[in-house]
């Protein structure tokens, strides 16, 4: 059955964290990463003023064949790397088969969102990295029919994956067997925000349920 998960990588096991490591005030908006052949081929927005120095840190990465900047905006160019097939976290999704959704910066790490045909390809990937020294932590992973059923009660991603990860933590147990404080730390956000999350998707999930309009 189809799976959706969602693992993490540091900044610095990621080429683009590299190159943002010599161009801090930078930012990168990644669109899609798309298999071509025996490699992968991204397209992304890199943000800044400094794209010239951003763009040549990423030619001297050995994770990359390739960069090519195909347009450019005020304060941003729309750039193209096409990647190696040297052991990385990229290589290890294609030989995964899983197709990547989604691909977002959240402070030190990179946060990367794949549909697999089976967990078995999500596993293939964990066993890849840890292979290959790439530290990678899975945050959630659920089928395909458990996200889509989310969606029909109003919750967001990331308001169900924090709900259902509570829960199998023990959190809603008697007594509690996690924290705020241990959930924050499987999304790298604040138990503040980890409450304020859940008490929105409970609402959510109460309304789409339990109350009826008489």
């Amino acid at each position: 059955m189809s799976v959706i998960a969602e693992l993490s990588v540091p900044v610095e096991d990621f080429p683009l964290g590299q190159a943002l490591d010599a161009t801090p005030e930078m930012q990168v908006e990644l669109e899609r990463i798309v298999p071509t052949g025996g490699g992968a081929l991204p397209f992304f927005w890199v943000w800044g003023d400094d794209v010239s120095t951003f763009v040549g840190a990423l030619r001297d990465n050995s994770g990359i064949e390739s960069v090519a900047v195909l347009d450019e905006v005020d304060n941003g160019a729309l750039v193209r790397a096409v990647w190696s097939d040297k052991p990385g976290l990229i290589e290890g999704v294609l030989r995964s088969e899983a197709t990547l959704l989604e691909v977002r910066r959240r402070d030190s790490v990179w946060e990367f969102r794949l549909r697999s045909p089976d967990r078995g390809g999500i596993v293939n990937l964990q066993r890849y990295c840890a292979d290959n020294d790439i530290d990678l932590r899975l945050n959630w992973i659920h089928t395909l029919t458990e996200v889509e059923a989310g969606q029909q009660y109003g919750l967001t991603d990331d308001q169900r994956a924090t709900i259902v990860t509570a829960f199998e933590a023990g959190y809603f147990d008697e007594p509690r067997e996690t924290t705020l404080e241990e959930i924050s730390e499987q999304f790298d956000i604040s138990p503040r925000a980890v409450s304020k999350r859940m008490r929105r998707g409970l609402r959510n999930l109460v309304a789409a349920t339990l109350v009826t309009d008489d």
